[in-house]
C-alpha cells in the first residue's frame, strides 16, 4: 500500500518535465490480482493446560479465578498477533473444545504495535461485540457470542485465560434488581447557580481537561491481577458504548488506578454495603489522592445482587459524595457489569424507572438490551446507551423517554467535575471524520494539561496497523485515500515538555472521489481500479530518480499522465510502448524545479488503470 503526506505548504502550482522509458522484461499479467488469502484464526489450535503453564503463569491464573472459585468455565488459549488474521476487516475466533466459530466483521482499530492496540467489531453483522486490546502486552477484552460469552484475561507468556459463562448465567441478579420496581413522580432537575453550578457539585475544574478518572479498588481475598485485568476491561467496554452510542467524547473514562483497600463489606446487601463504602473515611482518602471522579470497588463475597451503585431512588446521580459503585467478581461477564454500575452513576436508570432524568431509561428492542436495561441476561446486552437516534435493522434504540446517551453527553461534565483534575496530559486528533479520496483535509493536535510546549508525531495508515510518515507540527495536511476499504487512519504521539507522552488515533471515512480523481473532461469509463499487489513505485518518498514497476499481459501500448492532487494535469497522454510481461517506467525528478509535495502517476493500458503517488522531496543542498 502507498502511504503519502503533506506537511505545511507544499502543494504549489510548480510542475516538471519528466524522462519517460519502457523496459521489457518476462512477467505474468497487467495488473493481476493478489490471490486472497484465507483468514487465520485469532486462536492458536493448541490449548495448553494448567500443568503446562509457568509459576508465573499459575500464579497468574489462580488470581483470575481466586483459586478456582470463580465459577464459569475457563479456558487457557494463545492469540495470534493482530497483524497476522486481521484480513480485508474481518477475522476469525474459534473457541477451543466448542463448536463455536465467530466471524467478527471489525469496526475500529487503534493499532500502534503487536503489544499496544484495541481492535472493535462485531459478531458477523450483529449488535454481539469483541474487543480485543493490549497495553504493554497485557492482553483483554471481550467475546459476545450468541449463547455464550467470554472475558479475556492476561497470562503473560503463558497467553491468555477466557472466563467463559453462558448467556443466561446471573440473569436473575444481574444488577440491583429491586431499583425502580415502585413507579415514582418525576423530580425536576435543581436550576443552577449564578456560578453554574447546581446543588451538590464541586468546585468548577481548571482549564487542563482529562478524561474522568475512575479509581478501582479491591479487597485483600481479591487478587491485584484479578483486579488490574477487570478493570482494564471494564474502562474498555465503557468508552466502546460511549463511541458506539454518539455520546460526547468528553464522557471517556481512564485510570485513575488500581488500589488495594481495608473496607470489608458488612451485610451482603449490595445497596447497604456500597452505601457504607462512599462513607469509609479511608475510602474517600484513597478517591482525593488518586483524584479520582468515580470509585469502582471489586468483590469476591456473594451479594444479592451482581453490582450496585448508592440507590439511586434515594441519591440522584451524579452525586460527589456518592459516586461509588460495588461488582462481585464471581458474577459472570464482570467488565459488562462494571460499565452498567459506572453509567448508574451517571444518572442512567434501567427500563421503566421514573425518577431522575425523565429520559434515563435503558432500552429493549428485538430481544437486545442496552447496556443500562436490566433485560434478562447479560450476554444479551449490546454496547450501546438507549438512544433514538440509533437504529439497527430499522428499529429505533430508543424513545422520547428512553435516551441515556443522552445523559450521559449531559452529566460527563458534571462527572469530570467530582474531583480536582490532576495535571495528567491528555490529547487527541481534531478534523473531519470523513472526505474524498485524493483530498486534501486539514487536522489539528489538541494538547491539554502536562507542561508545554509540546511536540507532535504524526503517522497514517490504511488499515489501521502498518503507519508510515514522520509529520511533526500542530497542523496536519494530508490528502485521503483508501485500499479498498474506505477507511483511512491517522497516528497522533504528543510529547509535553515534563516527558508525558500520549498517543490518539483517528478513523476517517473515505468516500471515492465524485470525479473518480480525474481530472474534468477525461473520459468516463476511465475509473480506478484497485490497485494490484504486483504494481510497485520506488523509492517512495524520492529526491530524484523513482521507477514504476509493473506486469502487463500482452504487448499494449500505455499511456502516462502526471498531475496534482487538484487534478491539473501538466503532462497527459505520453504514450510508451510496452511488452508482455515486466516493465518499467523511470522518472527523474531532480532538477526539475519540482516543489515538495505529492503527485499522481497514472498509467493505462487497455481497460486497465494504475494510479499511484509519488512524494517528492529534493535533496538538501551542501
Amino acid at each position: 500500500m502507498d502511504f503519502f503526506r503533506i506537511n505545511g505548504d507544499v502543494l504549489r502550482s510548480r510542475f516538471f518535465a519528466v524522462w519517460l522509458g519502457c523496459i521489457a522484461m518476462a512477467g505474468t499479467s497487467f495488473t493481476s490480482a493478489r490471490a486472497q488469502e484465507a483468514r487465520t484464526d485469532l486462536l492458536l489450535p493448541d490449548t495448553p493446560d494448567y500443568a503446562s503453564l509457568s509459576e508465573n503463569g499459575k500464579h497468574l491464573f489462580d488470581g483470575l479465578t481466586n483459586n478456582g472459585q470463580y465459577r464459569g468455565e475457563t479456558i487457557i488459549v494463545r492469540m495470534r498477533p493482530i497483524a497476522e488474521v486481521l484480513y480485508n476487516n474481518r477475522l476469525q475466533i474459534t473457541i477451543p473444545g466448542r463448536a463455536e466459530a465467530y466471524d467478527v466483521h471489525v469496526k475500529t482499530i487503534e493499532y500502534s504495535d503487536d503489544k499496544n492496540y484495541k481492535v472493535y467489531g462485531t459478531v458477523g453483522e450483529s449488535l454481539l461485540s469483541v474487543l480485543l486490546t493490549s497495553r504493554n502486552g497485557m492482553k483483554g477484552g471481550i467475546i459476545q457470542g450468541p449463547e455464550r460469552s467470554y472475558e479475556i484475561c492476561d497470562l503473560g507468556d503463558d497467553g491468555q485465560l477466557l472466563l467463559g459463562h453462558e448467556n443466561d448465567a446471573g440473569k436473575a441478579n444481574f444488577c440491583a434488581s429491586g431499583i425502580g420496581s415502585a413507579i415514582q413522580q418525576i423530580q425536576p432537575e435543581p436550576d443552577p447557580d449564578k456560578s453554574g453550578r447546581k446543588p451538590g457539585d464541586n468546585a468548577k475544574i481548571e482549564p487542563c481537561i482529562n478524561g474522568i478518572r475512575v479509581l478501582f479498588l479491591y479487597g485483600n481475598n481479591v487478587s491485584p491481577v484479578s483486579a488490574t485485568n477487570h478493570a482494564y476491561n471494564t474502562l474498555d467496554v465503557f468508552n466502546q458504548t460511549v463511541t458506539n452510542s454518539g455520546v460526547t467524547s468528553t464522557a471517556y473514562v481512564q485510570l485513575a488506578g488500581v488500589v488495594q483497600t481495608t473496607f470489608t463489606t458488612k451485610n451482603y446487601k449490595i445497596y447497604e454495603d456500597v452505601l457504607a463504602l462512599s462513607n469509609t473515611a479511608s475510602v474517600q482518602n484513597l478517591c482525593n489522592q488518586y483524584k479520582a471522579d468515580l470509585v469502582l470497588l471489586f468483590i469476591w463475597e456473594p451479594h444479592d445482587d451482581a453490582g450496585g451503585v448508592p440507590d439511586p431512588t434515594i441519591y440522584h446521580h451524579p452525586n460527589s459524595s456518592r459516586s461509588f459503585a460495588m461488582v462481585v467478581l464471581s458474577s459472570p461477564n464482570i467488565p459488562v457489569i462494571g460499565a452498567h454500575e459506572l453509567s448508574h452513576l451517571f444518572g442512567c436508570n434501567h427500563e421503566n424507572e421514573n425518577f431522575g432524568l425523565p429520559y434515563a431509561q435503558g432500552y429493549i428492542f428485538s430481544g437486545f438490551n442496552t447496556l443500562v436495561a436490566t433485560g434478562t441476561a447479560p450476554g444479551s446486552k449490546i454496547l450501546y446507551y438507549s438512544n433514538p437516534n440509533k437504529t439497527f435493522a430499522g428499529s429505533p434504540m430508543g424513545d422520547a423517554t428512553h435516551n441515556n446517551a443522552k445523559v450521559v453527553t449531559d452529566k460527563s461534565p458534571i462527572v469530570k467535575a467530582l474531583r480536582p483534575e490532576p495535571n495528567v496530559l491528555n490529547g487527541w486528533i481534531s478534523g473531519p471524520t470523513s472526505g474524498y479520496e485524493y483530498q486534501v483535509y486539514t487536522y489539528e493536535a489538541i494538547a491539554k494539561c502536562g507542561s508545554p510546549p509540546y511536540t507532535y508525531q504524526w503517522k497514517e495508515s490504511t488499515d489501521g496497523i502498518n503507519y508510515s510518515g514522520n509529520g511533526t507540527g500542530e497542523f496536519y495536511n494530508v490528502g485521503l485515500y483508501h485500499n479498498g476499504n474506505h477507511l483511512f487512519y491517522l497516528k497522533l504521539k504528543i510529547t509535553s515538555a515534563d516527558g508525558q507522552v500520549v498517543e490518539h488515533w483517528a478513523q476517517i471515512w473515505v468516500n471515492d472521489d465524485p470525479n473518480g480523481g480525474y481530472r474534468k473532461g477525461q473520459k468516463e469509463n476511465d475509473s480506478l481500479h484497485t490497485e494490484s499487489g504486483d504494481v510497485v513505485l520506488r523509492p517512495n518518498p524520492t529526491s530524484g530518480r523513482v521507477e514504476l514497476i509493473f506486469n502487463a499481459e500482452r504487448d499494449m501500448k500505455v499511456e502516462v499522465d502526471l498531475a496534482d492532487l487538484n487534478g491539473r494535469a501538466p503532462m497527459q497522454d505520453l504514450s510508451f510502448q510496452c511488452t508482455t510481461g515486466r516493465n518499467v517506467i523511470a522518472l527523474d525528478l531532480a532538477g526539475k524545479g519540482l516543489a515538495s509535495g505529492i503527485y499522481v502517476v497514472t498509467a493505462r493500458g487497455g481497460s486497465r488503470v494504475i494510479r499511484k503517488k509519488v512524494i517528492y522531496q529534493p535533496a538538501m543542498k551542501p
